[in-house]
């Protein structure tokens, strides 16, 4: 009769190799969906919020501007970083996951593009 090669793993090994493998998916997840949200708002040139009906006139006076300001920013509140779309701009709006054209509410959360830069510009201003 042969005998065995294998070894028997015991239960604080079982139990200690899922801990670890929990561990690691847990921060995976953690890294991944720890990216903060972007938001748009309507402002001028200096990055003052203004009326979001604004931002549909085609004068280049106001632009689409997006970055992690948080929800609920009212006009006349003042940004800070973030990055200046002009409103036409329809490439531009498409590379920060913007529709390319039409109305942006304030306060839009912003899925995708690459945009999360705060401090970083896209002309037009």
């Amino acid at each position: 009769m042969r005998r065995s090669n294998a070894v028997p793993l015991g239960r604080s090994y079982l139990t200690l190799a899922a801990l670890a493998t929990t561990a690691g998916l847990t921060a995976a997840c953690q890294s991944t969906q720890s990216a903060p949200e972007r938001q748009v708002y309507c402002g001028d040139d200096q990055g003052v919020i203004v009326e979001e009906d604004r931002c549909d006139e085609p004068n280049g006076r106001y632009f689409l501007w997006t970055a992690a300001y948080g929800r609920g920013l009212r006009p006349g509140h003042k940004l800070t970083g973030g990055t200046k779309i002009p409103f036409g701009d329809a490439a531009a709006r498409e590379r920060y996951g913007l529709p390319p054209t039409g109305k942006i509410a304030n306060g839009t959360v912003v899925a995708g593009g690459f945009g999360s830069d705060s401090g970083r510009g896209s002309g037009g201003g």
